[in-house]
């Protein structure tokens, strides 16, 4: 893992392949937490359970969950695709002119594109899981 800050002898290219990295380095952890998000809204949808003071209308319930089924496979599909995409990154490292960092930046600006589409649709989807759930805390 890669910590260095910005240092003002940085040139451009460093800059732009620390970011690279810092970028996706977030875009795993999100990935990654997405994957237990959707386990722990597809536990809940699934159980029903008045234990957890939670109301469950089964219809609603069931078309949410196949949605965090469909979602869920999106998100596996997008883990597979970022490892390789790390792996593919490291090659950056080695870049010793534009033309090849530029096709690295290519891929990256394709591959984020995707994700923010993914963390949307998975933000948006969630948003109907909280205005499902009426959660009682007392």
């Amino acid at each position: 893992m890669m910590e260095e800050k910005f240092q003002e002898h940085y040139g451009e290219e460093e800059i732009q392949i620390l970011s690279i990295q810092a970028e996706a380095l977030d875009w795993e952890e999100n990935l990654i937490f997405i994957s237990e998000e959707i386990s722990f809204f597809g536990n809940i949808l699934a159980s029903g359970k008045k234990t957890i003071n939670v109301e469950i209308n089964k219809e609603d319930a069931s078309y949410l969950k196949e949605q965090l089924d469909l979602l869920n496979r999106a998100n596996e599909f997008h883990l597979t695709t970022f490892f390789d995409y790390k792996n593919k990154l490291e090659g950056l490292k080695e870049c010793d002119d534009v033309q090849c960092e530029n096709f690295y930046l290519k891929d990256h600006l394709i591959f984020k594109t995707s994700l923010r589409k993914h963390f949307r649709d998975f933000r948006k989807l969630k948003l109907l899981v909280y205005k499902f759930l009426r959660v009682n805390f007392n």
